[in-house]
């Protein structure tokens, strides 16, 4: 495969994601008048009637209101050519998102994954994405401190990519609703893939990588 097939083929994917993530956004604002006030008759909030204003509004506010805004902020602030023509509104940008990754997206998920709607399994696997985020985050932010900063941008491709899980597990379940999958099981292992598999991509991605810098 040649050079230009390659870059071809990695606008076309960087493209469909972006368009992915855009929708899912939109789609996330759009069902906001299923929330405000809640629909208990609506999909995400169904059976949680019992427990809503018992202490889950409080992580699920924030969540559905942080998290689209953290999606088009990583949208922003993974551009090379954002970060090159404007480095301040980079740094400025990228202190609000590792404040509401960490004050606001990872506290709510963590609390929300409690709460799983097909049992224990699913709880940690939410739980698990939560714990994952907050340390990119984390160690994206200290290698920006530390102006390490090939390592802050490797750290934060990671922490993107657990935030687009939002994105993958919408997308698992759409393909779900085609197939006519109506099983919880199926339901169970998106909690986990969504976020374990296209991290083990970002690895791989950034191994190859490496290796090339190493034969060069």
């Amino acid at each position: 495969m040649g050079i230009q097939t390659t870059r071809l083929i990695s606008a076309i994917l960087r493209t469909a994601l972006v368009l992915l993530a855009l929708k899912v956004v939109l789609v996330t604002f759009i069902s906001y008048r299923d929330y405000m006030p809640p629909n208990f008759d609506s999909d995400f909030l169904a059976g949680r009637q019992s427990y809503f204003w018992q202490g889950y509004h409080w992580a699920f506010y924030p969540h559905i209101v942080a998290g689209p805004v953290t999606l088009l902020l990583g949208l922003v602030l993974l551009s090379e050519s954002f970060r090159r023509r404007w480095p301040l509104w980079h740094r400025r940008l990228g202190r609000v998102q590792a404040g509401l990754v960490l004050l606001v997206v990872v506290p709510s998920g963590f609390v929300m994954g409690f709460r799983a709607a097909f049992g224990p399994i699913a709880a940690v696997g939410l739980i698990g994405l939560a714990i994952a985020t907050a340390a990119t985050v984390t160690m994206g932010w200290r290698a920006a401190v530390q102006r390490r900063f090939d390592v802050h941008r490797k750290w934060m491709l990671r922490c993107y990519t657990l935030l687009f899980s939002a994105v993958v597990i919408r997308f698992l379940g759409g393909i779900g609703q085609v197939a006519g999958v109506q099983a919880d099981w199926y339901y169970i292992q998106a909690t986990w893939t969504s976020w374990i598999i296209p991290l083990i991509g970002v690895e791989l991605l950034l191994l190859r990588r490496r290796h090339r810098i190493g034969v060069r």
